[in-house]
């Protein structure tokens, strides 16, 4: 069985990471290359010339980049071929050495197939970068390029092939480099990891999904072979994002290759189609050491993808070590290691800062996969200073929370199901987060051990979570905005509280109805209104020209002001001013967090 490679140098492709570099300004490799010249190396027929200009604009250098087999035409005046035939390989050798070392420095440069295993020491200092080759690909190209000259004119042309492939194959392996996708990879991003958007099955409008993909700040398209069929049209997808093509189950159609930025093949799979990314989805939580034996055959230069359901909470801490040995074995520019399940969300976060690819969600019920973070909060992380402290908020159903946007990054929208063991996650997040906010329905079970029967904020200390109600600030000045002194509250959640709390300080009398009491009820005054936006009206109820305040924001209020304007209150969008009076009160909290 050949070993597939990666083929970055087939001219279709190239024109995509044309097409892909038009819609995103360079981002110079400065930090990784420090000024040194790079140097692309790698088999005859690998494409390294063509690639050439790709790598110096996605360096941002000036300099225009130098194709050494040209520069030594120059020199000889005359083709390599006909250097060789006339003078021997040993002067095309010399004038290698010379032409290379007469570069400037800080150049971008691409050698002949000889140079990196003859002259491993002119490169010492240099940043090297390997283009891949397959076998097969590169018989096929030589096959068919009658201008390069021979090397070993005494055999056969297919065994000079094969020899000459072979021996600097096993040299090429010891020698350090950055692998041509790493390199890629670390022009376009930054260190950060590249975020995957899933095209969701039965999309209507595939090509309107790819661009608000890309609007809202996806870096890659991922096509699957088991939510999509062949006669998508990818051609078009491609003009917006790179695609990442991930046979599941079935193979990739041929008439999707051509414009594929990478192809992804299942670990078992491999070896069936030409791929440069393999994925591992264990179906069980797998020991780090046993993870991470089942990626060392696989040849190196390729990205992995290690996928683990959760487990228990306490498990997720294993993740983080297998994602350690894959990352010495594999290399730390190639390796995703990735959790799945209805907790894993927090896990996913933790190792999408070490990742090389974040797969990530969109706004909407559907998920790639169980435990992806939206593709908002990832942005946002990258967009701000990073704080030493990561925190996150923890409910149900919380899309809509605005805690991301007031708080310090990265700061995680970790939407959990409403029966989930939110203690133990938190046990197990300890040495990991600074800080929780705590929204519905989860207030009252995190409260044990705390003087509130609910609460909204966790603060990491060494003896373990300092819990407390910080709604309390939200609630004094939602009922100072209202200036009344007696105030009917609809509802009696997890915000009740904290509103009682407030009314004591301020000396507001509260009165509470449940929904059950609120049918056939006309209500007149000040009135608060806590029931959750999705919940219909009491049967019956009125609103008077009662002033009715929310203390829900966004879209949700604002369907919920048209609510109570239709049962004749007039709703106070108070919502803002609860939120701001609590996260600021939580932000003094966590800024003493441990």
């Amino acid at each position: 069985m050949s070993i597939p490679h990666w083929k970055p140098a087939d001219p279709r492709l190239h024109e995509t990471l044309q097409k892909e570099q038009q819609h995103k300004s360079a981002q110079p490799l400065e930090a990784l290359c420090r000024g040194a010249t790079v140097v692309l190396v790698g088999q005859r027929a690998a494409g390294k010339s063509t690639l050439l200009p790709y790598a110096a604009r996605l360096l941002g250098r000036q300099a225009p980049p130098v194709d050494l087999d040209a520069e030594i035409e120059r020199r000889a005046g005359c083709s390599i071929r006909h250097l060789v035939e006339r003078h021997g390989l040993a002067r095309l050798r010399e004038l290698e050495r010379a032409a290379f070392s007469d570069l400037p420095l800080a150049s971008v440069v691409a050698v002949g197939g000889g140079f990196w295993s003859t002259w491993p020491q002119l490169l010492h200092g240099c940043t090297v970068v390997e283009v891949p080759v397959s076998f097969e690909t590169y018989r096929e190209r030589l096959l068919a390029d009658t201008q390069r000259p021979r090397l070993r004119p005494t055999l056969s042309l297919e065994e000079e092939l094969r020899q000459t492939y072979a021996e600097r194959q096993a040299l090429h392996e010891k020698l350090p480099k950055l692998s041509w996708v790493e390199f890629c990879l670390r022009a376009e991003a930054g260190l950060r990891p590249w975020r995957v958007a899933t095209l969701p099955p039965g999309t209507a409008e595939p090509l309107a999904f790819a661009v608000m993909a890309k609007a809202m700040g996806a870096d890659t398209l991922e096509l699957r072979t088991d939510l999509h069929g062949p006669g998508l049209d990818v051609a078009v997808l491609a003009q917006v994002l790179p695609l990442l093509m991930a046979r599941r189950g079935q193979a990739v159609p041929d008439t999707w290759k051509p414009h594929a930025h990478w192809v992804d093949v299942e670990l078992f799979d491999f070896g069936k189609e030409e791929a440069n990314l393999v994925s591992l989805h264990a179906t069980a939580p797998m020991p780090p050491e046993a993870a991470a034996k089942l990626w060392e055959p696989l040849p190196a230069g390729l990205l992995c993808k290690h996928v683990e359901p959760l487990g228990t909470p306490g498990e997720g801490g294993h993740l983080l070590q297998t994602q350690r040995l894959l990352k010495a074995l594999r290399g730390e520019e190639l390796t995703t290691t990735l959790a799945m399940g209805d907790m894993a969300l927090p896990f996913r976060c933790l190792l999408a800062q070490n990742n090389t690819l974040d797969y990530v969600a969109l706004p909407g019920e559907w998920r790639a996969a169980p435990g992806q973070r939206l593709l908002a909060d990832a942005v946002r992380e990258a967009r701000r200073p990073r704080q030493k402290r990561r925190m996150g908020i923890l409910g149900a159903n919380i899309a809509h929370a605005r805690s991301p946007q007031i708080h310090p990054q990265p700061f995680d929208r970790i939407d959990l199901p409403e029966g989930a063991d939110v203690a133990a996650l938190t046990e197990a997040l300890h040495p990991f987060y600074s800080g929780f906010a705590v929204t519905s329905p989860f207030k009252r079970a995190l409260a044990e051990g705390s003087r509130w029967p609910a609460v909204n904020t966790l603060v990491r200390t060494p003896q373990g979570w300092h819990k407390d109600n910080t709604d309390t600030a939200g609630a004094r000045a939602v009922l100072e905005a209202l200036g009344a002194q007696e105030v009917v509250v609809l509802g009696k959640g997890g915000v009740a509280i904290a509103l009682e709390e407030a009314a004591r300080q301020l000396g507001v009398a509260l009165r509470f109805v449940c929904a059950k009491e609120a049918q056939g009820r006309c209500l007149e005054g000040a009135v608060l209104w806590t029931w959750p936006t999705h919940l219909e009206a009491p049967p019956g109820l009125r609103l008077d020209g009662a002033r009715v305040a929310l203390i829900a924001y966004g879209k949700p209020a604002w369907k919920l002001a048209q609510k109570i304007a239709g049962l004749g209150g007039k709703p106070c969008m108070l919502g803002a001013t609860w939120f701001v009076a609590q996260a600021r009160e939580q932000r003094r909290l966590w800024e003493r967090a441990e």
